[in-house]
């Protein structure tokens, strides 16, 4: 999930593709309550840029049961990472889909650079990429280095099927030991409609493939779609309203097994977060 604010300590980035409500920590814990959920891995929204003030803040009170996702620059100062890791952080985000422009250069190499940045602390690359970032990079995310999530399923088009190019690649990547797939955005298969069954096909393949290297998101608090790029004006764009219950369903439903769905929502991520140590 995402925190957001409180915007008179914690402003958003002046480069950033949205403007949205404040989303506190405590309504996410309010939904978690309600839907049984415990753990929370906060992932620095790039609305915030590489500012992960807020995100560490709200990491600091969730304690034992926060882990978080950062965003840095190439070249960040190992101390500092030691003591986010120190904080709960275990990974680093590189969002090639919002404001992709940041990353104009050779992508193949930043990934590997980033890579070499992560290892020393085993922080895994969590990568945002559409389809076709994905097909070009797959060369560079086999290559075992450190642990690689794809986010969002790979953002597939609910029209084009599980045959389609992009999906593929994601399958293939999966069948890696390094690589896991996060299936969160089911509300974003099929766009603005939100269909939350359309993803169902596409969550099957990937549990199929690797059960063990999938965890589950809410993606709360779900972020209104929007162009993707530098935001001009000061319109607020609302947070769509997505019921997590909804969004367990369909896990529920795609992976009707009850020990692979506990691996899904608690082991795997486990594993990947550090939860326990």
């Amino acid at each position: 999930m995402h925190v957001f604010g409180p915007f008179e300590r914690y402003p958003l980035a002046t480069e950033r593709a949205y403007n949205v409500p404040e989303a506190p920590l405590e309504a996410h814990e309010r939904m978690k309550l309600r839907v049984g959920l415990e753990r929370t891995v906060l992932i620095q929204a790039s609305g915030y840029g590489d500012d992960n003030r807020a995100m560490l803040a709200a990491l600091a009170r969730l304690g034992a049961r926060g882990r978080a996702v950062a965003v840095l620059p190439l070249g960040f100062p190992r101390r500092e990472m030691q003591s986010m890791h120190d904080a709960g952080v275990r990974g680093l985000r590189l969002n090639l889909v919002t404001l992709a422009s940041r990353y104009s250069g050779d992508r193949a190499q930043l990934v590997g650079d980033y890579a070499r940045m992560l290892a020393p602390l085993g922080w895994h690359l969590q990568v945002f990429a559409d389809a076709a970032a994905l097909q070009s990079l797959e060369p560079v995310l086999r290559r075992r280095g450190v642990d690689i999530v794809i986010d969002h399923m790979g953002l597939p088009d609910a029209a084009a099927g599980i045959e389609q190019p992009g999906f593929q690649t994601v399958l293939r990547l999966l069948a890696a030991k390094h690589v896991w797939v996060k299936l969160a955005g089911a509300d974003r298969v099929t766009g603005s409609t939100g269909r939350l069954r359309d993803a169902i096909p596409f969550i099957q393949a990937l549990a199929a493939a690797a059960p063990e290297r999938l965890v589950w998101g809410s993606d709360w608090p779900h972020i209104g779609f929007h162009s993707r790029q530098q935001v001009h004006g000061h319109a607020v764009l609302p947070f769509r309203e997505l019921d997590a219950g909804d969004l367990l369903d369909v896990l529920i439903e795609a992976v009707p097994d009850s020990a692979t769905r506990r691996a899904i929502l608690a082991a795997n991520p486990a594993r990947l977060y550090g939860f326990d140590h």
